[in-house]
């Protein structure tokens, strides 16, 4: 029995019955965005320079095993998975940045893939493609793409646990194994990143509608089971919550980080994007509306034959849900940034895809999806530019040392800003450049503290351990449109030092001081 038959159960709260389709068809459709997405999404992913954010992921994936378990007892324990994964990943294939990005590629690809899927069995076909389309080109998906941390992982496997729930409540009678087995993806997706565990929130708009409360009481069973399971993830992150203070200083609920940045990446594809997804909750709620007027309320908007939810109603939430509650708990407690509500973003092409299919005639459509696909690409191409990652230089750091020191020559950093902006990551994150120079400043090195950075002498320590060093490199922070820190300079002047060389960079100056 073909997936979109067997799918529409008797009792199914959920899926929309639309015309029959042949997996293979969808199966070669699902493979071939998933393909493309991780090739989009690779393609000139080694441009931009390593980051905050990403040299946390390196340094932490290049520690051995017991280092790497004792450092997640103190910090970054919501993302210890996707370390661990990333361990055994660059001992096989090295730290280069297309390396250690590109398991976020693939991961894309797997999401992109799952949405055909999920539009597919949700609304039909043609949604399907079109969501798939639209998710290959979102700013917010090719920039979890291209970078070094878990959220990519994490849509993903929102996006398959999703599929998951939507079979088992197509079914009249589901195994209670396929609910142990979505228990253990909830907790999974837990694991990947602990905000990822907001999809409760729209799975529920799936199963509560479902009216067999023996289907209610078995998800909120496996909900239970999956957060139980998650437990020591939860506790960390609780405990471990002192990390993510910084949010209180910034403005990270501003209407343009809610609007436009947070998944959308610039004004004209936000326009457009809000636009479809506002029209396409509305055309369903009109239809939904007449529909009830003539039946008993068991009519789905998507396509006037079928059961609610359908798609809209659970992909909305899915979008806005999740927001809504971190934006509640950020009035108490900071917790809120765009990158955290990654997971969602399958939810805007799958609702843009549902719109899109349904728009006649059929030449606006194709225009409205280059439109999408237009505006999309100038994130993209800003994406992949050499100093797109908060701005960080660390790639043309390492190049101006590599190509102007000598072995023996000494080495320091501004070391006054704080640990993810630090610009002795370009030594961590680029070690090949900075051979045979001494580190004067370094007291204990990442793999042996608690934290995922250096530990590093005060500056009033470190003239001490200049030695008989003649010449020393000096990388100062300069962030874009403000002047150069000053850090170590005076105590290097008293020692005798002086400037002979200097090379700006983008965001970071590098200095050469000699002495007699």
């Amino acid at each position: 029995m073909p997936l979109g038959t067997e799918l529409h159960g008797r009792n199914s709260a959920v899926i929309s019955r639309s015309a029959p389709w042949r997996p293979t068809v969808v199966a070669r459709w699902a493979l071939l965005l998933g393909v493309l997405a991780t090739a989009v999404s690779a393609a000139g992913s080694w441009i931009p320079s390593l980051w905050g954010d990403e040299a946390a992921s390196v340094l932490s994936a290049q520690r051995s095993l017991p280092s790497l378990l004792r450092m997640l007892a103190n910090v970054d324990a919501v993302h210890g998975t996707y370390y661990l994964f990333l361990h055994f990943w660059v001992e096989i294939f090295g730290a280069s940045p297309f390396s250690v990005r590109f398991p976020s590629a693939i991961a894309i690809g797997i999401a992109v893939a799952g949405i055909v899927l999920l539009g597919t069995c949700l609304a039909g076909i043609r949604v399907g493609i079109l969501a798939g389309i639209v998710a290959v080109v979102l700013p917010r998906m090719t920039f979890m793409g291209e970078e070094a941390r878990g959220y990519a992982m994490s849509a993903a496997g929102v996006v398959w646990l999703t599929i998951l729930l939507v079979h088992i409540v197509g079914l009249d009678r589901p195994k209670r194994r396929l609910w142990v087995l979505y228990a253990i993806g909830l907790a999974a997706c837990g694991y990947l990143f602990l905000f990822s565990l907001l999809i409760v929130v729209p799975h529920a708009v799936v199963v509560l509608r479902d009216r067999r409360r023996a289907a209610r009481r078995s998800w909120m069973k496996a909900t239970l089971a999956g957060v139980v399971l998650a437990g020591p993830v939860i506790g960390f992150g609780i405990s471990e919550s002192g990390q993510i203070a910084f949010l209180a200083n910034r403005d990270a609920t501003n209407i343009r980080t809610l609007v436009v940045t947070q998944w959308f990446g610039n004004d004209l594809l936000a326009l457009i994007a809000w636009a479809l997804i506002i029209t396409a909750i509305a055309v369903w709620a009109i239809a939904w509306y007449r529909a009830r007027r003539v039946t008993t309320g068991l009519i789905s908007a998507d396509n006037g034959d079928i059961r609610t939810p359908g798609l809209v109603p659970f992909a909305a939430t899915w979008l806005l849900g999740p927001p809504a509650i971190l934006l509640a708990v950020n009035s108490v407690h900071a917790v809120y940034s765009s990158r955290y509500l990654s997971f969602a973003v399958p939810a805007a092409a799958l609702l843009i895809g549902w719109l899109l299919a349904r728009i006649r005639p059929r030449i606006v459509a194709i225009a409205m999806l280059v439109a999408v696909v237009a505006a999309s690409s100038t994130s993209y191409f800003s994406q992949r530019t050499p100093f797109a990652k908060n701005e960080s230089d660390w790639a043309q750091v390492a190049d101006t040392i590599g190509a102007h020191s000598q072995p023996g020559q000494g080495i320091l950093f501004d070391e006054g800003t704080r640990p993810s902006r630090a610009p002795r990551l370009a030594m961590r994150t680029y070690p090949a450049s900075f051979d045979g120079l001494t580190d004067i400043a370094l007291k204990t090195p990442w793999y042996d503290t608690a934290n995922w950075h250096d530990s590093v002498y005060p500056p009033s320590a470190v003239a001490s351990r200049l030695g008989s060093i003649k010449s020393v490199w000096l990388v100062e922070l300069r962030w874009p449109g403000t002047v150069a820190d000053t850090y170590n300079r005076s105590m290097l002047a008293s020692k005798g030092f002086v400037v002979v060389a200097e090379y700006p960079g983008h965001s970071n100056i590098v200095l050469q001081l000699t002495r007699p």
